[in-house]
């Protein structure tokens, strides 16, 4: 008898306490999209949280709405949880961070350093760590001010820009939040953050009225590469200067690379390389204390566009093309190590290829890596295969017998 009063007890028991304690109601959650981080003149923290409208999203799909998808607002703090906290003087949801996609870091957070940053969000249960991260050279807020009209919420906008998808003609390099731990956590190594720019006028662009136009007057648009040394601000790559670093670090998808069609010769004549495939090997090598990097670039893919008078179907003449293309690539590939090699700043992980090769003399060379890593002589092999030329052999000029 005492055995099933007890069983009676504990079952009792589990029926009461169970679920969770401390749960909140979906429709009293404020579901954030997106976070800027910005400091004011006194070096406090300037919170902007983009929070998605469900009922605006949901009303879209019946037309005729007028409310915004998202509502965007500030906090500060004199430190990041205090903005947070802060924040729910305004908010009437408790804010939720895990849908979280994009995170803008303005110029001046960056150079004051994003280690507050990270470890605050190391420390949030509710974070992810794939989230992406994008560096603002202006105020981060005004960003998440902008309204997009491919997308009803700005916030995915921004991540689609950044997507990973293979099917994304792009050679940038996206920043997740956890690839931006891992490499500050290095010693020997440096960061690089996408740019997020906004192009064109601003005023009214916070409006609806701005998604009635067949043409918006502002742009958000991915621009520059920043560069992280430890987490602090370093400087500046342009597009030219940073098209080489997705070769070198075998992080290549797919991407367009314009060409001439008589090397420096013709320029003004142009074709079109579309890779499909591509493989880097980078092997390090200590000589007579000097160090050396070969990098060996694979690539294969379709010509996708020529302004030539060119016999295709010709083996010599692919070969001529292949060997243009690789100059090309040998070019983006240089004009990136040099400009890493001016910033003193190893954002191609060569130290990490080092340390394996030769984790003897890695003792000495990390005393000093920045110096080293300035003095390392680069050898760039690159080996193009043209696999198709699409649905005809000659390019148009030599069909309609145009002579250049």
């Amino acid at each position: 008898m005492k055995r099933w009063i007890i069983l009676l007890l504990i079952t009792f028991m589990l029926v009461v306490n169970s679920g969770c304690s401390n749960h909140i109601e979906l429709n009293k959650l404020g579901i954030i999209s997106a976070i800027a981080f910005d400091l004011d003149e006194s070096n406090q923290w300037v919170l902007t949280f983009q929070i998605i409208i469900p009922k605006s999203i949901q009303s879209k799909s019946g037309g005729g709405n007028s409310q915004s998808p998202v509502t965007v607002f500030s906090s500060k703090g004199k430190t990041i949880q205090e903005a947070i906290q802060k924040s729910d003087l305004e908010a009437p949801r408790h804010l939720f961070f895990s849908h979280t996609r994009v995170i803008i870091i303005s110029q001046r957070v960056a150079k004051y350093g994003v280690n507050q940053i990270l470890d605050a969000y190391l420390r949030s249960y509710e974070s992810r760590e794939n989230t992406n991260v994008l560096l603002s050279d202006a105020d981060a807020k005004n960003v998440l001010e902008i309204l997009t009209p491919l997308e009803s919420i700005p916030g995915n906008a921004i991540s689609n820009l950044l997507s990973e998808q293979a099917d994304r003609l792009t050679n940038l390099v996206p920043s997740k939040m956890h690839e931006l731990m891992s490499t500050m956590t290095n010693p020997t190594a440096s960061s690089t953050v996408p740019e997020i720019k906004i192009t064109g006028q601003r005023e009214g662009q916070n409006s609806l009225d701005a998604l009635k136009e067949t043409r918006k007057s502002t742009v958000l648009k991915l621009d520059r590469v920043g560069v992280f040394k430890e987490d602090k601000f370093a400087g500046w790559l342009s597009r030219n200067e940073s098209i080489g670093i997705p070769w070198i670090t075998n992080q290549i998808k797919k991407m367009t690379i314009v060409f001439s069609c008589e090397g420096e010769t013709l320029s003004e004549q142009l074709s079109s390389f579309l890779v499909q495939k591509s493989r880097t090997n980078l092997t390090p090598n200590i000589s007579g204390g000097n160090l050396f990097m070969s990098v060996d670039i694979e690539a294969k893919g379709n010509l996708n566009e020529t302004a030539c008078n060119l016999k295709l179907k010709e083996p010599n003449t692919l070969h001529k093309l292949e060997t243009y293309i690789q100059e090309q690539i040998k070019n983006d590939v240089e004009d990136s190590f040099q400009a890493a090699k001016k910033m003193k700043a190893d954002i191609l992980g060569f130290g990490d290829k080092f340390h394996k090769s030769y984790p003897q003399n890695w003792k000495e060379l990390s005393k000093n890596w920045e110096k080293e890593f300035a003095d390392i002589s680069l050898d760039v092999k690159v080996h193009v295969t043209i696999q198709r030329t699409g649905m005809i052999n000659d390019s148009f000029s030599k069909l309609s017998k145009k002579k250049e």
